[in-house]
């Protein structure tokens, strides 16, 4: 329930750059909470796994489908017919454009056999970016099952051992112990800055290390 609930519309960014600096990435929308989500996805071991971020909320209602036009402007038909929504309206169509402006966000979330490659679209802070102490990792599962939806289960702390930013400052690689195959990984980065002082616009991610890789 931290990212979303009732998982809609799947549209991926094929405007190479008008929508954004996320091209080639998928949006993803919810129904109950009105959002839409940016998903990462990278190929590990012929699998395709990847990372989710927040991306927008306080849509018009429930977040149903979507629909990047060649210009570059999404747009996102919600409803919360039969099913609630924390959208107020009863349907709404919203249209998101991008302002030209570039945000502080992380970019990509690569698994790699000992921890994550993090790459950002602006250049970092060296010394808040390698600080452990700007960093939160956890992990955990769910229960497939017949019965609607699961509590988290199976949770873990790995420990964020290194921090090494990349020379171009792009970049950082986090070393961790404590990994765990099939789990969800909970990173918060809450005291990373660029290299203006500015936080990250969204903090959260969540990468589900389904293959950690050789």
């Amino acid at each position: 329930k931290k990212m979303g609930q009732s998982a809609s519309g799947v549209v991926t960014d094929t405007t190479k750059g008008k929508f954004g600096p996320f091209a080639g990435q998928m949006f993803v929308g919810d129904q109950t909470f009105s959002t839409m989500m940016r998903v990462a996805l990278e190929k590990v071991d012929g699998h395709y796994q990847g990372a989710c971020f927040p991306f927008r909320s306080g849509f018009g209602s429930g977040s149903l489908s979507a629909h990047i036009d060649p210009s570059g402007a999404m747009f996102v038909g919600g409803t919360n017919r039969g099913w609630g929504s924390r959208g107020n309206k009863p349907y709404a169509l919203d249209r998101i454009v991008w302002s030209g402006k570039l945000p502080f966000e992380v970019h990509t979330m690569s698994a790699r056999k000992d921890g994550f490659e993090l790459k950002f679209t602006q250049p970092v802070d060296e010394t808040t970016v390698t600080n452990l102490e700007s960093y939160k990792m956890s992990t955990y599962t769910y229960i497939f099952q017949s019965s609607y939806g699961s509590p988290e289960v199976d949770h873990t702390e790995p420990t964020i051992t290194r921090a090494v930013v990349s020379d171009d400052g792009m970049a950082v690689r986090l070393y961790v112990d404590g990994l765990q195959r099939g789990h969800v990984h909970e990173l918060h980065m809450d005291g990373v800055r660029n290299s203006d002082g500015l936080p990250l616009l969204h903090a959260q991610a969540y990468y589900t290390l389904n293959y950690i890789p050789e």
